[in-house]
């Protein structure tokens, strides 16, 4: 069974990879910032609202690239361009790895590049989870998993779009969430390949989750934080139409 996916917009293919969690609504901001310029195929990864969950024993990123495949063979697209989000950029980087003839260019927003004090934390977890898996459950539902997402998605901040991420990620199978998390080689701490001046990595300044890097010609760095999706929807915006070829935003 394909992945769900819907389209907005006209124009040239983009693919869009959402997140932790979350799937159509984390582009409720972009959306109208692209749409007049590009077809965008947001798709909801496996076991993520309407898609099928891996088949029983897959790894959960070759069931995303497989998935992803299979929608862009079902839309008949030579190539497009690939727009991925937190958790979805490691999605992007597999499918880049094992199909770069499909993709024309890439970017990365809030790369899940996480930083090595994080990802102990993380590997810590995922081993307790790993003997007493109701441990996981707990963490990943009720009071748990509001604090983890007003504290690494708004830096602890209030939010009015907090509630809504609640609400998307606690909906989602607990063990969708976890495959997810198990997903991230080194616990996120892994580089990522680049891929030349096809690339282009978008780091928020006060993420609390990734590891910032330094600016070069292919990182630009936003004010924001791990919410920058929405938050700073109309920053990435700024950086992603010059960088896919097409017209600046006007004021």
């Amino acid at each position: 069974m394909m992945l769900n996916y819907k389209i907005e917009g006209g124009g040239e293919p983009l693919l869009l990879i959402h997140g932790f969690g979350i799937s159509f609504y984390i582009w409720e901001d972009l959306l109208p910032l692209l749409r007049d310029q590009f077809s965008l195929i947001q798709i909801e990864l496996p076991g993520i609202g309407s898609s099928p969950p891996p088949k029983k024993g897959q790894n959960y990123l070759d069931a995303a690239v497989e998935g992803v495949e299979q929608v862009r063979a079902a839309l008949k697209i030579e190539r497009w361009r690939m727009l991925s989000y937190s958790s979805g950029t490691r999605v992007g980087e597999r499918y880049m790895n094992l199909c770069a003839n499909r993709v024309e260019r890439a970017i990365f927003v809030c790369p899940a590049n996480i930083s090595s004090r994080r990802a102990w934390g993380l590997r810590l977890a995922m081993q307790l989870d790993t003997m007493i898996p109701q441990f996981g459950n707990w963490v990943l539902s009720g009071a748990r998993l509001q604090y983890l997402i007003g504290l690494l998605g708004f830096n602890s901040q209030p939010n009015e779009r907090s509630p809504r991420w609640f609400q998307e990620i606690s909906s989602q199978p607990v063990e969708i969430l976890k495959e997810t998390l198990r997903s991230l080689s080194h616990e996120g701490a892994q580089p990522f390949l680049s891929a030349g001046n096809n690339t282009l990595f978008i780091w928020a300044d006060n993420d609390r989750i990734i590891e910032t890097p330094r600016p070069s010609s292919q990182d630009h760095i936003i004010h924001a934080n791990h919410s920058a999706a929405q938050t700073a929807s109309r920053q990435l915006a700024e950086l992603i139409l010059p960088f896919l070829g097409s017209k600046p935003l006007t004021v």
